[in-house]
C-alpha cells in the first residue's frame, strides 16, 4: 500500500476517502475541544467568542467537509467524469485542512487559514460547476447553485469575524449557512433514500411525488430567504414560525411516502431514515421556537446534532462501503455508532428541558465523540487502502 504523502495512492483517487476520514476526526476533536472549553478545563485558544467558533467548525468544518466529499463522489456518477483525484484533490482537502486552525490566537495563522477557507469553496466551484452545468445535467445544476450560496454566506461570515460587517452579525450567517447545509440534505435525501430503500429493503415501495418535490425543493430556498430577512424584520418572525411549521410537515409527508418503517432490519438503511426524521423535527421546532413555545438552543441542536450529524453518519459509512467494493452491511460497532450518535441527539435537545443543561452537553458530548471514535477506528483503514475486489 504506497503512502497516504503519495498522491498516487488509495486515499486520493475519489474525494469521499479524505473527506469522510478527516471530516469525522474533526467532529470529534472540535466537540472535545468545545467541551473542554465549555467546562473550563482549557482556557479558549480562539480570538472570537467560543459559540461563534464551535458553530461556525460544525458548520464549515465538520458538514460542509461531508458534503464535499459526497458531492464530488455523487458528481463523478451524474457526469461519468473523474472530477478531481491525486494532486487537485490534494490541494482541494489541503485548504479545508488549513482552514480548520482559522481564529487562533496567532493572527497571521488565523488569516491565513480562513483564507484558504474561503479559497476551498471557490476550488471546490471550479471542479463543480463547468461538468454541472453542461448539456444534459440540467437537473443537477442547483447542487451548483446552492453551493454558491453557502460561498457567499461563508464571505460575510468571514467579514462579521474580520469587522468588516458588524461581528454581531456572524452568528445570524452561520445560521443561515447551516440551513444550506440542511438545503443538501434534503436535495440528497431526496435523491437516495428512496432507491436505497427499494434496493435493500424486498417489498418497499416508496413513492416520489414530483409535486412534493418540488415544493421540498424550492421551499427549502424559500425558508432560506424569509430566515435571512427575520433577521433584520423581527415582524415577521410569527410568519416564518409558521412557515417553518408547513415545511416540517411536508418533510414529514415525503419521509412517510419513503416507507422508513420497512428499514427497521436494515441498520445501514434506519440511520439514514432516522436522521431525515430528525430533520424533519427541527423544521417543526424551530417554528415553535419562534412562537415561543420552544428554546432554539435546542432546535438548532436537532437540525445540527440529528438532523445533519446522524444523516451524515449514516452516509459516510454507507457510500465508504459501496464505492470501496466492500458489502454494504453495518458490523455490530457500527450499529452501536448509530445508537450513540442518536443518543448524543437526544441528550443535548431535551435534557435542557428539565434544567440539565451541564448533563446534556457532558452526555452529548460523550455520545458523538464515542460514535466518531467507532468509524474512524473502522473505517481509517477502508479509507486509505485500495478498492476491494467483490461489491454488494
Amino acid at each position: 500500500m504506497k503512502s497516504v504523502l503519495d498522491f498516487r495512492s488509495a486515499i486520493w483517487s475519489v474525494a469521499f476517502r479524505p473527506f469522510f476520514l478527516f471530516s469525522s476526526f474533526h467532529a470529534l476533536f472540535a466537540v472535545l475541544v468545545w467541551i473542554l472549553i465549555l467546562f473550563s478545563i482549557i482556557p479558549s485558544p480562539f480570538l472570537t467568542g467560543g459559540i461563534q467558533i464551535h458553530s461556525y467548525e460544525m458548520v464549515f468544518g465538520f458538514g460542509r467537509g461531508a458534503i464535499i466529499g459526497f458531492l464530488f463522489t455523487a458528481g463523478q456518477n451524474w457526469t461519468k467524469k473523474v472530477l478531481a483525484k491525486e494532486g487537485y484533490l490534494a490541494l482541494l482537502f489541503g485548504l479545508w485542512f488549513l482552514g480548520r486552525f482559522g481564529f487562533l490566537s496567532n493572527p497571521y495563522l488565523s488569516y491565513a487559514a480562513l483564507t484558504a477557507d474561503l479559497y476551498c469553496d471557490l476550488l471546490v466551484l471550479f471542479y463543480l460547476a463547468p461538468p454541472l452545468f453542461a448539456k444534459g445535467q440540467e437537473h443537477n445544476r442547483v447542487v451548483v447553485v446552492t453551493y454558491f450560496l453557502l460561498f457567499l454566506l461563508h464571505i460575510l461570515t468571514a467579514f462579521s469575524f474580520l469587522n468588516i460587517l458588524p461581528e454581531g452579525w456572524s452568528l445570524h450567517f452561520i445560521h443561515l449557512s447551516l440551513f444550506v447545509i440542511l438545503q443538501f440534505v434534503i436535495l440528497i435525501g431526496g435523491r437516495i433514500m428512496p432507491f436505497f430503500t427499494s434496493a435493500a429493503v424486498p417489498g418497499a415501495n416508496p413513492k416520489r411525488f414530483l409535486k412534493l418535490e418540488s415544493l421540498i425543493r424550492y421551499g427549502g430556498f424559500l425558508f432560506l430567504g424569509i430566515e435571512a430577512c427575520a433577521f433584520w424584520f423581527p415582524e415577521i418572525i410569527p410568519f416564518a414560525g409558521l412557515f417553518c411549521l408547513a415545511f416540517g410537515i411536508l418533510n414529514y409527508s415525503r419521509w412517510l411516502f419513503w416507507e422508513p418503517w420497512k428499514s427497521k432490519k436494515v441498520p445501514i438503511l434506519w440511520i439514514l431514515h432516522s436522521g431525515y426524521f430528525w430533520l424533519c423535527s427541527g423544521f417543526l421546532a424551530y417554528g415553535l421556537s419562534h412562537l415561543g413555545f420552544f428554546p432554539s438552543s435546542s432546535a438548532f441542536h436537532i437540525f445540527t446534532v440529528g438532523g445533519i450529524g446522524v444523516f451524515v453518519y449514516g452516509m459516510i459509512t454507507r457510500v465508504s462501503l459501496g464505492h470501496t467494493g466492500r458489502p454494504i452491511k453495518a458490523s455490530k460497532l457500527i450499529i452501536l455508532g448509530y445508537i450513540l450518535i442518536n443518543l448524543a441527539v437526544i441528550a443535548r435537545v431535551f435534557f435542557p428541558l428539565i434544567n440539565k443543561y451541564r448533563e446534556a452537553y457532558l452526555f452529548s458530548a460523550l455520545f458523538w465523540i464515542t460514535a466518531f471514535l467507532i468509524f474512524t477506528f473502522k473505517y481509517s483503514k477502508i479509507l486509505i487502502s485500495p478498492r476491494a475486489f467483490t461489491s454488494s
